[in-house]
Formats: C-alpha cells, sequence, structure tokens
C-alpha cells in the first residue's frame, strides 16, 4: 500500500488500528465483567464469603488473608480469558509475539502471583489501620504505598525484571561506550549499560534507564539492537535519559503521591458515609473492601486524563532533549516511524483517543516534531 506523508507504512497502520479497536472492545467487556463481579459482591456476595472464612475459625489475620485470596483468585480468573485474548492470542495474530503458549503462561502465574502476594499484605494493612486508626487510617495507608512505591523504584531492575526476562551486560564494547557517553553528555550516571533479551518473546523494540541512584542503568533490547541503527537507537536513549535528567521520575512521583492522596481521602470519606447501608458489620470489616476498592477506582479514573496529559507533556519535553542532544532529526524520525510500524502503535489517534488513553504525543506529532526542529544554538553536540 506504501507510506503515507509522515513516512508511516500505510497496512502496518491498518492493523495497528485493527488491533486498537479489537482491544477497546474487549477492555469494555473487560471492564463490564468485572462491574457485574463487584455488584455481585456489594449485593451480599462479600459478606456470605465473610462468614464462609470465618466459620472456619482461624485467627482473623488468617481469615482476611484467605478471604482476600478467594476474592483475588476469583477476579483473576474473571480476567483470564481477556488477558489470553489481549496478551497472547491477538500478539501471535498480528505478528507481535515470539512467546510460547506455555512461556507466556508461566509469566501470568508470576504476575498472578505477585499480584496476590501485594493484595493479601495490603488487605490486611489497610484493615488493621482501619480498626486502629478509624479517621486517618487512609492517610497512614497513603504514605506506607509512598514508600513502598519509593523501594520498588531501587529493586525493580534487580528483582522484579529479571522474573521476566533475561539480561545481560551489552555485548558490543564500542556501542557500550557510545551509549555511556551519551549519559555522560546529559549528566545521568548509570552503573552500566545491559540488554534485554525480548526477543525470545516479543519482536518489540525499546529502551529504557531503570533504577534509582545506585541501581540505574540503561537498557536496550536485543530487537532495538538488531534493527535499528546506532543512531536512532541514541535517539530513542537520549529521549529516556531526558527523563532522568529532568527529574521525571521524582516530579512522576511526587504527582503521583498527590494524585493517590485525593484518590485515598475521597474514597475513604465516601466510605465513611456509606458502608453501614450496605449491611457491613463494621468499618473494618473483611466484606466491605470491595466497596473501598469501587470508590478508589472511580477517584483515579477520574484523575486519569489529568495524569495523562501531564506525561504527554513531559514526554514531548524528552523527544525534544533528544533531538537537541543528538541532534540528528532524520534518525529521531526513522526511530519513531519503526518503532510505531514495527510495535503496532497507531501514529494518529482520534483527538478523544489520546485524551483518554495516551501517556506519549502520538507519532505523527513526533515526526512533525523531528521535521521542524531547529537546533538551540546554546546546545553543542
Amino acid at each position: 500500500m506504501g507510506v503515507d506523508a509522515w513516512g508511516f507504512d500505510e497496512e502496518r497502520q491498518r492493523l495497528a488500528l485493527s488491533l486498537r479497536r479489537r482491544r477497546r472492545r474487549l477492555s469494555a467487556l473487560n471492564l463490564l465483567v468485572t462491574l457485574g463481579f463487584l455488584g455481585l459482591l456489594l449485593e451480599g456476595g462479600s459478606i456470605f464469603l465473610r462468614n464462609a472464612v470465618v466459620a472456619v475459625q482461624i485467627p482473623s489475620w488468617a481469615a482476611a488473608s484467605l478471604f482476600l485470596l478467594v476474592l483475588c483468585v476469583a477476579g483473576s480468573l474473571l480476567g483470564l480469558p481477556f488477558a489470553f485474548l489481549s496478551g497472547y492470542r491477538w500478539e501471535r495474530e498480528f505478528g507481535l509475539s515470539t512467546q510460547s503458549l506455555r512461556s507466556w503462561a508461566s509469566d501470568r502465574a508470576k504476575s498472578v502471583a505477585l499480584g496476590l502476594a501485594a493484595v493479601v499484605l495490603a488487605g490486611n494493612v489497610v484493615l488493621w489501620l482501619l480498626a486502629t486508626e478509624p479517621a486517618w487510617w487512609w492517610l497512614a495507608a497513603w504514605g506506607l504505598g509512598l514508600l513502598v512505591s519509593i523501594v520498588l523504584g531501587f529493586v525493580a531492575p534487580v528483582l522484579l525484571a529479571p522474573l521476566f526476562f533475561r539480561f545481560r551486560p551489552l555485548q558490543d564494547a564500542a556501542l557500550r561506550t557510545r551509549f555511556q557517553e551519551l549519559a555522560t553528555q546529559a549528566r545521568v550516571p548509570v552503573v552500566g549499560v545491559y540488554e534485554m533479551q525480548a526477543s525470545a518473546k516479543t519482536r518489540r523494540s525499546n529502551a529504557a534507564v531503570m533504577g534509582l541512584g545506585a541501581t540505574r542503568r540503561i537498557v536496550v533490547t536485543d530487537t532495538l539492537l538488531s534493527d535499528y541503527t546506532p543512531e536512532e537507537i541514541e535517539t530513542v536513549l537520549a529521549h529516556e535519559l531526558a527523563h532522568q535528567k529532568f527529574l521525571d521520575p521524582a516530579k512522576g512521583l511526587v504527582l503521583g503521591a498527590g494524585s493517590s492522596l485525593v484518590m485515598f481521602s475521597l474514597a475513604a470519606f465516601a466510605y465513611a458515609a456509606t458502608w453501614e447501608s450496605f449491611g457491613f458489620a463494621s468499618l473494618h470489616d473483611m466484606a466491605a473492601l470491595p466497596l473501598l476498592v469501587v470508590y478508589s477506582g472511580i477517584v483515579s479514573e477520574a484523575l486519569g486524563p489529568a495524569g495523562l496529559m501531564w506525561s504527554r507533556r513531559r514526554e514531548a519535553r524528552a523527544d525534544l532533549f533528544s533531538l537537541e542532544t543528538t541532534r540528528n532529526p532524520p534518525a529521531f524520525e526513522t526511530a519513531m516511524v519503526k518503532l510505531h510500524d514495527r510495535n503496532l502503535g497507531v501514529a494518529s489517534p482520534r483527538a478523544w483517543d489520546k485524551w483518554l488513553f495516551y501517556s506519549h504525543p502520538p507519532g505523527r506529532e513526533r515526526v512533525e516534531l523531528a521535521r521542524s526542529f531547529i537546533p538551540s544554538s546554546r546546545t553543542e553536540r
């Protein structure tokens, strides 16, 4: 079919639109199922389950853990068909995945196990706070959540990411030196350059700067190394380094902390005002936790578009930094085209789609930025 005026492959963009439409419809159906499940819980299902686990006559923390475990397993089973279609079957159908069903199931099991552990721990902590600090439990929960987020920022590259992908130091000494020099130019200290062996699972390409402080490292996928020129990779990497230079992770943490504080406070207010009307025994009744989840989800969704708008502005600034640092608009342009076409990213979404779902500027906007770029006289290569 050829390419459009921005250089995007028209056939790949047609496939990208088709995949995005499928996923939107599937997400809507998944939401309806989730809301139906929560509705059943609030209509008595949660109280029934609480009575069942309490009847086992085990310590209260164990009963709460069993209650949360049953709910999470049920929710995971309800979501499994949607995850299979979107994350495995369609990824294979559209040529994005190289992962076997066994490998996908293993990754899914790891994700669910991590989620179960997190929910059981967090749920027990929230119930304890509700019982001991009924007026200010939400503030303590917010503070603990913020602390966990900071810790995860440090340990994720070392402990979590290797659970799903293999990493090794970048073998190409010339490229390693080149990327380290780029980090030095951006004034972003890193502990090394690593290759993520993504091709065993996906054809998607990406680069990132992962970790904080002593764990901060450059990571490039082997698919990026094999399919892109060093100049194109540099433009992608310079974009990622910009986030570190401008302290975007820290600013994102502050913004996220502010958003979550609003979410916790509003959800706590609504919860305190309505828990009795649903027939729950007390403020710290484990059966009432689904109600708290509903309120938190409503507030979180309402705040979502504002967070995405901030993210798009942050990403646009990182694009500009990449152009000013590498001074190679053609390489930036071809890198953006390749990333969108090969990863099946929609390069020109509708305005409402962009506003509701996009954390990055659409591909066409990024190409237009490269084509209109005029180097700043302050920037030296």
